[in-house]
């Protein structure tokens, strides 16, 4: 392309704003209208929606096509993208197609799921648009468990969709467990990594769980047990964390395991590639800008989807520490060269904005932060405990930096 010395890598991301349920732990859902959430393929809002995508899609990747991006993962999630229907899956992959030359530029195509809205025509047309990486939000594989937390689906239907994931040709699948859930024992975590360890399956996320504001779960979880339930979780998670490396799916960020790594969340995490996402709730990072439409905010997305919400250099306070704590989630940590290619801003001079020192001197508290000429991490074995203790942090209300850098989870 004229002008363009070569491509530039780029993460492409599709939010889907709906699921079949709003479940108990996600605060993802919280600032989304029930009604609007649940919306299905003939109701005129969503088809608005899609319609709107598209154009988002068509107008912005074309852009961003001109300016020398090249795709080299792309992530459809939510919500639940797999609650798209047939047509709908081809109409956004038309779209896609159009704009950007996806034959054999991806390194990593990763379709997120949940296992009650999956059949194999579903699956066939992930596939045609050019998915190869499965990835399923299982949870739990307690039928009790699910119920408690607002899940649609139950345990065999779980296994059910691995198995349909791997018959349908996902060379990589994935699926998300929860750990540390209120009156969850060890028992409980030992049993649901035992029942995945049972399936086809490449890599597992294993997430503490997180008492997210807004949540039903979170009202749970009250001053006076949050000290029990940080330490509970801290054993739920290592005892989960050895099944699965002694399974051979080695860890290699806080929460990942498998030797076929998630490629776009270390994209995200560590600043590897600029990203650009389209959809109601969806962010860009662009040449040093973060771009944003806001969650809940349908109907102004259907009207106009080239509208921002939120612009702010990548670089400032509003951002920054939120990028920062996801880069320290990873066993590399937060890398100069990338921070300053992503941002154009020094990572030293990142770390003095306010909300930054806030998050380092929490953290700093509870582990070992390391400076040194290729960034700042934590010590590996200490990763977990210091973002265990940081997402309670809030709720204990012990002073200090923990309000503050707790905050940024809000």
């Amino acid at each position: 392309m004229a002008g363009v010395s070569e491509p530039r890598p780029l993460l492409v991301y599709v939010h889907i704003p709906f699921c079949d349920s709003k479940c108990h732990f996600c605060d993802w859902v919280t600032e989304i209208p029930t009604a609007e959430l649940l919306l299905r393929p003939a109701d005129s809002p969503r088809r608005a929606y899609i319609a709107a995508l598209c154009r988002e899609i068509r107008e912005r990747g074309a852009d961003l096509a001109a300016r020398g991006y090249r795709p080299e993962i792309m992530y459809w999630g939510g919500g639940t993208a797999s609650i798209l229907a047939e047509h709908e899956i081809e109409q956004i992959g038309a779209a896609l197609h159009e704009v950007f030359d996806l034959s054999g530029s991806l390194t990593e195509a990763t379709i997120e799921c949940s296992p009650e809205s999956l059949d194999p025509a579903k699956l066939a047309a992930f596939r045609r648009v050019g998915f190869r990486r499965w990835s399923s939000g299982v949870q739990s594989f307690d039928d009790r468990r699910l119920r408690k937390l607002g899940r649609s689906h139950d345990a065999d239907q779980a296994r059910r969709a691995v198995h349909l994931a791997a018959e349908a040709g996902f060379e990589d699948r994935s699926i998300d467990l929860i750990c540390g859930l209120p009156g969850e024992d060890v028992e409980e975590v030992t049993e649901t990594v035992r029942a995945a360890l049972g399936l086809p399956l490449t890599h597992v996320a294993l997430y503490p769980y997180r008492p997210a504001h807004g949540t039903v779960l979170r009202r749970q979880v009250t001053r006076g047990t949050t000290a029990m339930l940080r330490s509970e979780q801290k054993i739920a998670y290592a005892v989960g964390a050895q099944m699965l490396v002694d399974a051979g799916l080695p860890e290699y960020a806080m929460s990942h395991f498998g030797d076929q790594r998630c490629l776009s969340d270390l994209a995200y995490f560590q600043l590897r590639m600029d990203w650009a996402g389209f959809g109601s709730g969806a962010t860009s990072l662009i040449g040093g800008e973060y771009l944003a439409h806001r969650r809940g905010f349908l109907a102004a997305y259907n009207r106009d989807p080239l509208h921002f919400d939120e612009r702010y250099p990548a670089a400032s306070p509003a951002i920054a520490a939120r990028l920062l704590y996801q880069s320290l989630t990873t066993f590399e940590g937060a890398s100069r060269e990338l921070w300053q290619e992503r941002t154009g801003v020094p990572l030293e001079e990142v770390l003095t904005l306010g909300p930054c020192r806030h998050l380092l001197g929490f953290l700093e508290r509870v582990a070992e932060v390391r400076h040194d000429a290729e960034g700042v991490r934590l010590r590996r074995d200490q990763i977990t405990g210091a973002f265990i203790d940081l997402q309670f942090a809030g709720i204990a209300g012990s002073g200090g930096d923990e309000p503050r850098a707790a905050a940024l989870l809000a």
